[in-house]
């Protein structure tokens, strides 16, 4: 499976912010799993604080 996501499974903590492509749905489709949310949460977060993964983790409480 050849994908622009994260190659990191949803169980390993992401080493730095690195960015969430919220209009990539592969990308979109990884945080979901991995911050185990909604897209509606993922996409509010985004625009609350920007698409660093750690800082949207953070935004939903949730480790990354």
């Amino acid at each position: 499976m050849q994908s622009n996501s994260p190659s990191l499974s949803p169980n390993v903590h992401a080493p730095s912010n690195e960015p969430i492509n919220i209009n990539e749905p592969a990308s979109v489709n990884y945080w979901l799993a991995a911050l185990r949310c909604s897209e509606l949460e993922l996409r509010m977060a985004v625009a609350e604080v920007g698409t660093g993964a750690r800082d949207v983790g953070t935004e939903l409480g949730r480790a990354v």
